[in-house]
């Protein structure tokens, strides 16, 4: 543990120095789940550090009659850049496990995998990673033509598993061969890749809301492990086949924006539970939509500014009493900071805040100006887009768990405040607007 926590402290060190479409009825809008199955599931953070530090990743289809093909896509933590991506075939009930870890032997990251759900080889034939296992370096960083280095990384990041097609492969039950539904695919993608004009089997594989998943950080040497559900995005409706040799991005081949991703993600006022002892709490804040994929500051989300990459926030702090001893109140409130998230996944660790123990309110600065512009939509919303998690590690364990937030408003037009669409689970009302064909 004191080991992690060293690593924990040099990572915060080092961390420190549009299309389009848009969703055409009130069912197409892309929420997240509140029952955690859906088209898109997002792993908030990977970690794979040297001593056996390593991110398992549980990817699950629910659905005991339709196959799906989904694909994954590994991003690093600073620019989003796409370190690896495979597909995975998944059939009726069927579930696929992998490893993200650093490899002594190879001296880099790796994704291992013996499922088999996925393949490790297609030429000069299929080979099943229950045969040879996966065990693939990430790609390489791409390097700043300013600064002459990547400033990125591979042992930090996040993973997205978006549902590409789905339906029923003979037979349509539990046991239907890989094999098979690769061939289903295949097919479809000879036959067009518009899914929406295809009437044969995996068709319209994201109108199929089946995909859960979970993550577990861990180290097998010293027995720690922490469980954490993905973040599950439903009716995000996927419109096109896919292949590796192009990139999938959010937002790009769906009937959702990525404006409208951001909408479903939007939130405010995030509290996370912290200690300053001899346990320690690490902070995850995950900004997926951000996709900068460039050395430079500027975002494809339209969230984000064009001419600076970073999100400011104000943080408050609070101890187990309720009382700041820095003023003497009796009070709720401790003292206020403010900073910066300038990544797509930023890892704090040992936080100095004042108190042993207590909980930390997150504020960020809500930025909503042109956001419909830059969407191509309608659309606009309050909060940011944001996933707040956290890793507790104690002395005789650790856990994983998201913090809570509070949603903010999402309107398809400001000037009638009544408008609000049911983009958030806790949404209030139902849309009034009449959307474009």
């Amino acid at each position: 543990m004191r080991r992690f926590i060293k690593y924990a402290a040099l990572i915060t060190m080092v961390l420190m120095l549009g299309s389009t479409v848009w969703a055409n009825s009130y069912t197409d809008h892309v929420t997240v789940a509140p029952n955690n199955k859906g088209d898109v599931l997002i792993f908030p953070w990977f970690l794979a550090l040297d001593g056996g530090w390593q991110t398992k990743l549980t990817v699950i289809n629910t659905d005991k009659v339709n196959s799906v093909v989904a694909k994954l896509i590994i991003r690093s933590y600073h620019n989003s850049e796409e370190l690896l991506d495979f597909f995975l075939y998944l059939s009726p009930a069927d579930v696929w496990n992998g490893v993200i870890k650093y490899s002594a032997a190879k001296r880099a990251v790796v994704m291992f995998s013996s499922d088999d759900s996925a393949l490790s080889a297609i030429a000069p034939s299929l080979v099943w990673a229950n045969v040879t296992p996966i065990d693939q370096i990430m790609f390489p960083l791409q390097t700043c033509t300013v600064t002459g280095s990547t400033g990125d990384g591979d042992w930090l990041g996040y993973v997205e598993v978006v549902s590409i097609a789905a339906g029923p492969v003979a037979p349509a039950a539990p046991g239907v061969k890989k094999l098979d539904i690769y061939n289903a695919y295949v097919a479809l993608l000879a036959g067009g890749t518009t899914l929406l004009d295809y009437a044969g089997d995996l068709a319209q594989g994201s109108r199929i809301n089946s995909l859960a998943g979970f993550m577990q950080f861990q180290n097998p040497l010293s027995g720690f492990d922490s469980a954490m559900s993905a973040t599950t995005l439903k009716d995000y409706g996927n419109l096109e086949a896919a292949t590796t040799g192009s990139e999938t991005r959010l937002g790009t081949t769906a009937m959702n924006t990525l404006g409208e991703i951001e909408a479903a993600l939007s939130k405010d006022d995030i509290a996370l539970p912290y200690v300053n002892n001899d346990d320690l709490a690490l902070y995850f804040f995950t900004f997926p939509t951000k996709l900068t994929e460039d050395c430079g500051p500027k975002a494809r989300g339209p969230y984000f500014d064009d001419s600076d990459r970073c999100v400011p926030y104000t943080v408050t702090t609070y101890d187990l009493t309720e009382k700041s001893p820095s003023t003497g109140s009796p009070f709720s409130g401790g003292g206020s900071t403010t900073n910066k998230f300038c990544s797509e996944v930023n890892f704090l660790a040992s936080v100095p805040f004042e108190y042993a123990e207590g909980w930390a309110n997150y504020l960020f600065n809500n930025k909503t100006d042109n956001v419909a512009a830059k969407d191509k939509s309608l659309l606009d919303y309050d909060g940011t887009p944001v996933i707040a998690t956290y890793l507790y590690l104690g002395a005789t364990g650790m856990s994983a768990n998201y913090g809570a937030w509070t949603d903010e408003l999402v309107f398809c037009d400001r000037l009638v405040p009544s408008t609000l669409f049911d983009y958030q689970y806790t949404d209030s009302a139902e849309g009034l607007c009449i959307i474009p064909k």
